[in-house]
Parts: structure tokens; sequence; C-alpha cells
């Protein structure tokens, strides 16, 4: 690698070749994957590839590396926490290494095929020239009951103990920086013009976004408003305002009403046009699709786009209705389609 070098741990090193990608370098961002691949299987499942994995990065492969250490820290355990479906985040914290500080996050998953533990290092160093970490990761996927490794001491400590940083070219470092300046361009022209920034994940309320451009350069405001959906809609567990199609409705108290229509004016909004709303279930049977909601054609309020993603597919709505007074409509995914929230 251009960066860091280092001895492979024994595990890695005493595995046999055999007809898989055992390893796998690209040179653009400095970062070799190690795999000792397998088969776990019972009556109904199979798993075919890495039982034992072990990931090097040493170049810009993320924008979280865009941040400072304790930004970083905060920023990908909340990244780790949001995906706890693919792998529960357990601990995380500090540990020190000769060459500086290292990040740790352990998580783990357990199937009913394999429990798959993950380790991740990220470790900063004042050598190379470079401010993104060193990521090196290690992970194993057994069947329950196997005994597990001891990734830290096994895997992980045998790389650090062995680990030289090399000074990165000055033509490389210019590489990467550059880099960063376009994501950084292509991010401020996202937040300005209210779009989605492709393989940027943000919060509702645009708070991710605005730290980043701040490590960019930008003068930015403080977010404002809710960070998700579910802290706006979903107070407490329940849901606001639930309607199923047509036939059921459940009111919101006056004062609640305004607070929420509040909290949404407060977001970064975008003018758009309501799309063709159609929701359907299974009937009893289970044998046909019936179609239990249905909105088409224009809007009679105004319409809006919404952060973080700005998709055409989804928005919330607000119009006066005759006989409803001020409606609050809301088309957004992983919630019931035709959610009107109406104030008594």
């Amino acid at each position: 690698m251009q960066r860091i070098s280092f001895e492979l741990p024994l595990l890695f090193k005493q595995a046999p070749c055999r007809n898989y990608p055992d390893y796998s370098y690209t040179s653009r961002i400095d970062s070799l994957s190690v795999t000792i691949p397998g088969v776990i299987a019972n009556e109904s499942k199979m798993s075919i590839g890495g039982v034992y994995s072990m990931l090097f990065r040493a170049g810009h492969a993320r924008t979280e590396y865009y941040l400072p250490p304790e930004e970083f820290f905060e920023d990908y355990k909340e990244y780790l926490s949001e995906h706890s479906s693919i792998s529960r985040l357990v601990t995380a914290g500090w540990v020190d290494w000769q060459g500086g500080r290292c990040a740790r996050f352990y998580s783990d998953n357990d199937t009913d095929l394999f429990v798959r533990r993950v380790l991740d290092y990220f470790c900063w160093e004042s050598v190379s020239g470079s401010n993104f970490p060193i990521h090196i990761g290690a992970s194993e996927k057994l069947p329950p009951g196997h005994v597990p490794a001891n990734l830290d001491k096994e895997l992980i400590e045998p790389v650090l103990a062995s680990l030289q940083i090399n000074p990165v070219p000055e033509q490389r470092l210019a590489l990467w920086d550059s880099y960063r300046a376009d994501f950084c361009k292509g991010l401020k022209e996202s937040y300005d013009n209210k779009t989605a920034m492709r393989r940027f994940r943000d919060n509702l309320n645009r708070q991710r976004a605005i730290l980043f451009l701040r490590e960019c350069g930008y003068q930015m405001p403080d977010p404002v408003g809710p960070r998700s959906w579910a802290e706006l809609l979903r107070p407490n567990g329940q849901l606001i305002g639930r309607s199923d199609g047509e036939r059921t409705l459940r009111k919101i108290t006056h004062a609640q009403f305004s607070e929420l229509e509040a909290k949404l004016m407060s977001l970064q909004l975008k003018p758009g046009k309501r799309p063709d709303i159609r929701s359907s279930r299974l009937s009893r049977d289970g044998n046909v699709l019936v179609e239990n909601y249905r909105a088409t054609g224009s809007y009679a309020g105004e319409w809006f786009l919404v952060p973080p993603s700005y998709s055409e597919q989804n928005g919330v709505g607000i119009r006066n209705d005759p006989v409803l007074g001020r409606v609050i409509d809301v088309y957004l995914m992983d919630f019931p389609a035709g959610l009107r929230i109406v104030g008594e």
C-alpha cells in the first residue's frame, strides 16, 4: 500500500489460497481487503463468502474521513446505530497506539445461520501528511456455538504492532485534496439548491450537511427543527393524526397542530408537485389486490418536497379544507398512505 505497510496476522498468513478473491487492492483509495472464504450451511440456508475478513483503508474512501477525530467518532457511532439491522453497535471508545490514537467500534449480529462480529479501528497519525484516519477492520462469521476469535488480540493488535507509516507523495495528497474540494463544492450546491447528494446520508434538518460544510470552510447556520420524521410524527412512539384512506381520522389539539406546522415550515422544504398516490392491500382471501387509497390530480394547497432526499415520490402538503379546516397531508415512506393531520 502507498501510505502504510504491515504484517498480516498469522491467521491470514497461514491460510491456503483458494479459488476466491482472497486479496483485493484499489490504488485510487489505497484500500486492501483480505478474506478467508468458507461455507456455512444448515438444513435450509447457506452462506458462501468471507468467514474471516480484514480491511485496510489508507485513502479517502469514506466521506466521514473528512471530519476531525471527535466529530468523526460521534458521526460514525450514529451511522452504526442507524444500521443496527445489519450489525448491532455494542461498544465505541478510544484506544492509544504507538503512533497516535484510534477510535474503536465493535458490533455484532446474531442470525439463525451465523454470528457476525465486526471490529473497526480508525487511527490518526502525523507522519504521512494526510488528515484521513487509517481504517483497520476485522470481522468473522461463525456458526452459533463456535469459539470466536479475539479480534483485538489476534487480528488488530498484530497489525498495529507492525504498522509502518509512509509519507504520502505530494501528488497523491494533492489528488486526495481535490477529491475533498469536489465533495465540498457538490455538497454546498445540493444544500443551496435543496437537492440530495448521491450517497450522502443526512438528517431531516440537514444537520449532517451543515456539520460537513462547516468543516469545508463555509459559514453555515445552526440546524433548525427535528432530526427525523419519527421525532416529528411519532412523538412518544405514537403516530400523530392517523388516517386509513378516507374512512377514519383522529384529530389533534389546536396547539399540537400549530406546533407541528411551525416545525414543518422551519425545515428546508422545497415547493413541488404532489405525485399520484395509490396504495393497495390484499383481499381477505389473499387472492387479489384491493385499492384502499388514491389521490390524483392537482393539490388544493401547497405541496413541498422534503429533506434530506427531496424525492418527488415523497412530500407534505398544507391546505385549507372547507369541512376540516387546516389540514396537513403526509406522503412519506414508512408512514400510512393518506395520512392526514387535522387540528380540532
